[in-house]
């Protein structure tokens, strides 16, 4: 059995761009650690990519191919709009929960997170008046919301929505880059279960009452180590190119302390001269040992659970259908 896993991106129709990379990645690197039996793990997973452009006409889109993956993830786009219904990503993602009503599941990430839990639960996301940019402290927290005694679980492993963080315990760092929020409390009001929450930076990992129909991911657990610092260094190219954008800070637990220092004092440069010249030889990440909170084993073990979970619920429809 192979499991058909789709990557929408939102965000850019490049065919190498960096939404696509990350998200194969780690989709990539989840499986090739998944304890399976039987077929390569390279083998049980195909991936397949789904450029859709938010401002193009829904009538481009192949909606019946997006409607034979057995699982989609969903990338976020850049904001456009202050509300979020008024956003041309969540016209997209209202189509994607129709049209692909029948996948094992949908997983949302960024804004698109934020489109589809308006669209199914109602919420309103919040600007905030700094960017959430860097990486912070997670922790476990199944909350089942007022839905709990409802909860049933889904697929052979039989953990209803705790399947999801599997082996993540103590402090889970997750990195964050975003201008609006919905936060825990809106989450907890609408009845979401929350599965992943920080004191810091709200919730980052949420779903539908049955564990895995519908995932929502508010942070990026799918980033590179070097993924932030280029955020970084092209929000301080865009500043150089036009000094009324707010002036970007320096994502927050990312950076190694000396380095933070180090870059706090570069920010300083960069705005008193607006030299391009400054951002030569920026520090940019190559490994776990370059950041100040890793957090590849920990999103691989959400990637690898989620998939295990789409391929076992596939499984058990596949074998109730026999």
């Amino acid at each position: 059995m192979v499991v058909r896993i789709g990557v929408v991106d939102l965000l850019s129709m490049s065919p190498d761009s960096m939404t696509r990379r990350v998200f194969l990645e780690a989709v990539a690197g989840a499986a090739a650690q998944l304890d399976l039996t039987g077929m390569p793990n390279e083998n049980r997973f195909e991936t397949t990519v789904f450029g859709i452009d938010p401002r193009e006409s829904a009538d481009l889109v192949d909606w019946s191919a997006l409607a034979e993956m057995d699982a989609l993830i969903v990338s976020g786009s850049e904001p456009t709009a202050a509300p979020i219904a008024a956003e041309p990503c969540t016209a997209v993602v209202a189509r994607l929960l129709a049209e692909c009503a029948e996948a094992t599941s949908l997983l949302f990430s960024c804004q698109s997170a934020h489109a589809a839990l308006h669209l199914l639960h109602g919420v309103d996301r919040h600007r905030l008046s700094r960017r959430q940019h860097g990486v912070f402290a997670h922790t476990v927290y199944p909350d089942l919301g007022a839905d709990a005694d409802q909860v049933t679980p889904i697929g052979l492993a039989g953990n209803g929505i705790e399947r999801l963080t599997a082996g993540l315990t103590g402090s889970v760092p997750i990195p964050h880059s975003r201008w609006n929020v919905m936060t825990s409390a809106d989450l907890r009001a609408a009845a979401v279960p929350i599965l992943l929450d920080s004191d810091a930076a709200q919730w980052q990992l949420a779903c539908s009452a049955d564990g895995l129909r519908h995932v929502f991911l508010q942070g990026h657990p799918e980033y590179f180590h070097d993924t932030m610092a280029r955020e970084y260094r092209r929000d301080l190219r865009r500043w150089l190119a036009n000094p009324t954008l707010p002036f970007p800070d320096v994502p927050l637990g990312y950076f190694p302390d000396e380095i933070y220092t180090r870059l706090l004092a570069h920010a300083e440069l960069v705005r008193a001269q607006r030299d391009p010249v400054l951002l030569e030889n920026f520090p940019l990440p190559l490994d776990g040992a370059g950041v100040a909170a890793d957090w590849a084993s920990h999103s691989r073990l959400f990637f690898g659970n989620w998939l295990r979970s789409v391929e076992e619920a596939r499984a058990e429809r596949e074998l109730l259908s026999a």
